[in-house]
């Protein structure tokens, strides 16, 4: 049988690591050894992995007193591990497996064949079904430019889409690095991960790609990957850390000259998005500022924050709205002001617009000229749109 270490090591936060472990222990049914890289996790987190970890013998523990990016965390987990492996399985914390998630990984790597083994990524919790990957790393090709030949990747189409077919396949580009099986002896061959943060998914890809190294898709291999809305306030160090905008800027152009790619296949709005997910508690005391909990207002944010702690106290009303739940973006003008003028008649305070929704206010000309002539802004920025109604 394979030998597999599993290494195991935080995103972005540290508020799912526990759940996250459990699941790995309870869904993982072939021997392995566990390297945890526990690095500055806040103690309430320590604790709950620390349950999961007792009384079990496969597992080692690397600590460090300062936080480590993913990057750096998988190399660690190389360096510690036992060279005499067959395979080593590199997992984030915030990543909840299914059944026989490993022994499907294993077992592609050994049928197909291929050195590299990569599962379904499902986007959201136990439950979900929304498939997580990146369309754009589909192909590489050379092409003839001013600055002479270089290459460029191209979109999966057909087969190469990860969410059609239930067949495991070949990929060119190993794409999402949430969770990947390694062989041990791909890394004598390649380091696929370099020093990048937030490009560590196209540069391992293209480290894997430039050096021939097999790459295999299993879609029985199914893991969730599921990021807290927002974080926890103590994990937010680290989250900013992990998103910080200038370090994603230099490594646009980076990756870019690295690989001698023609264009990016990405640029910072994710980035960006995650920024404004690390506000959102600002977001909510800018709110309160101007809002009182006893006055009701229209949420524009196509659903994105219905039962989240940070409207957790609000009175509000979806736009559009049908029997108090989210009906859907408008189909013109016309309704967006004929659904606007139903609801202000129940005698809301507001309209805010969350900035997942601002695109409405681009889209919606004429419903946006129709709020900004009638209605005073209560509060305008990077996150939020406000008007006032009363």
């Amino acid at each position: 049988m394979p030998t597999v270490t599993i290494g195991f090591f935080p995103r972005e936060q540290f508020s799912l690591a526990a759940e996250s472990l459990q699941r790995i222990f309870d869904y993982t049914h072939i021997p392995f050894n566990l390297i945890m890289i526990n690095c500055n996790t806040p103690e309430v987190y320590w604790q709950q992995i620390e349950q999961v970890l007792a009384g079990r013998s496969n597992v080692k523990v690397i600590y460090k007193d300062y936080y480590l990016m993913p990057n750096q965390s998988r190399n660690l987990v190389i360096q510690e591990s036992n060279p005499n492996d067959d395979f080593l399985c590199f997992i984030e914390n915030d990543v909840l497996v299914e059944e026989d998630w490993l022994s499907y990984l294993i077992q592609a790597c050994e049928e197909h064949p291929a050195d590299v083994a990569i599962p379904r990524i499902i986007e959201g919790g136990l439950g979900a079904t929304k498939i997580h990957w990146d369309p754009n790393l589909g192909q590489v090709h050379s092409v003839q430019t001013t600055d002479g030949i270089k290459l460029e990747i191209l979109p999966a189409t057909g087969d190469q889409q990860l969410d059609q077919g239930s067949h495991r396949r070949k990929l060119e580009l190993s794409g999402e690095v949430h969770c990947q099986l390694y062989r041990r002896s791909v890394f004598d061959r390649v380091m696929p991960f370099d020093d990048v943060v937030y490009l560590d998914w196209i540069d391992s890809s293209m480290a894997l790609y430039n050096s021939n190294i097999p790459v295999v898709f299993e879609p029985k291999s199914v893991i969730h990957f599921w990021h807290p809305f927002p974080p926890e306030r103590d994990n937010l160090d680290y989250f900013f850390k992990r998103w910080d905008i200038q370090q994603a800027a230099k490594e646009l152009d980076e990756i870019q000259k690295k690989w001698n790619l023609a264009q990016m296949t990405a640029d910072l709005y994710f980035v960006e998005e995650r920024n404004r997910i690390g506000h959102l508690y600002e977001l909510r005391e800018e709110l309160k500022a101007v809002i009182s909990a006893d006055k009701p207002f229209i949420l524009v944010d196509e659903d994105c924050l219905n039962g989240n702690k940070i409207i957790e106290g609000f009175q509000t009303i979806p736009f559009t709205e049908c029997n108090g739940h989210y009906w859907g973006i408008p189909t013109d003008d016309n309704m967006a002001i004929q659904e606007f003028e139903r609801l202000h008649q129940t005698g809301v305070y507001a309209i805010v617009f969350f900035w997942t929704a601002f695109w409405w206010l681009e889209y919606f000309t004429g419903f946006h000229d129709y709020l900004r002539q009638k209605f005073p802004y209560l509060l305008k920025n990077d996150y939020v749109i406000v008007f006032e109604l009363g």
